[in-house]
């Protein structure tokens, strides 16, 4: 108990160098760290039970097929964007319905996964008529941007 009472100063210090010290590591394992993450974290867990297949594609190609010229299908992480370049004799209301046909060609699980933006545009009349469609995945309905 003597050696405590001549050496509490030292004691202390060593004490709080050592707190000091792991609160140094905390900070830079949280802020500094470089190890080699997924670039989405865990976000994307369960994607491989629910992942969009070329068939997927395909079948949404195939079904927009007579209202469309071209549809481009791009996945990036939980975000399925569907491009599509309707025929230029396609109403507003007409090529709105376009996204239906896509939710049509999806399974139910894939629906809750994905959040889906349709982009839909003419070749003619460009600047006039782009129109994007927007579904979150816990949503049963698309919301469309506004007419121009």
């Amino acid at each position: 108990m003597n050696f405590f009472k001549r050496n509490k100063g030292t004691i202390i210090a060593i004490i709080i160098f050592l707190v000091v010290l792991v609160f140094c590591v905390q900070v830079f394992n949280i802020f500094l760290s470089n190890d080699e993450k997924v670039l989405y974290g865990n976000r994307l867990d369960g994607k491989d039970k629910v992942a969009l297949t070329s068939n997927n594609k395909s079948k949404i190609t195939s079904a927009l097929k007579d209202e469309s010229k071209k549809v481009e299908i791009d996945e990036q992480g939980r975000i399925l964007n569907v491009i599509i370049t309707a025929n230029d004799d396609t109403s507003r209301d007409d090529a709105k319905n376009l996204a239906s046909k896509v939710l049509d060609q999806l399974k139910d699980d894939q629906k809750k996964y994905y959040d889906i933006q349709v982009f839909i545009q003419k070749d003619v009349e460009a600047n006039e008529f782009s129109i994007i469609g927007y579904k979150h995945h816990t949503k049963d309905n698309f919301t469309w941007t506004k007419d121009r």
